[in-house]
């Protein structure tokens, strides 16, 4: 997430693919991140795809 804002700083949506499950705290963190960046983070882990939007919540509604 932190390189695709350096190195493409305005950018709304970030598209994310994950071999393992979000953990508890990378969830929280990916959630602040959407909320203060006021974009939109889709993240694919191997269980479900967690859509992150700008007012800082999860699709997944905290279950991970």
């Amino acid at each position: 997430i932190a390189w695709n804002f350096v190195v493409n700083p305005n950018t709304k949506i970030i598209q994310i693919t994950k071999n393992l499950r979000v953990c508890g705290d990378c969830h929280q963190t990916t959630k602040l991140i959407a909320y203060i960046r006021q974009c939109e983070i889709i993240v694919r882990d191997a269980n479900r795809i967690h859509h992150f939007s700008k007012n800082g919540r999860c699709s997944c509604n905290d279950y991970f």
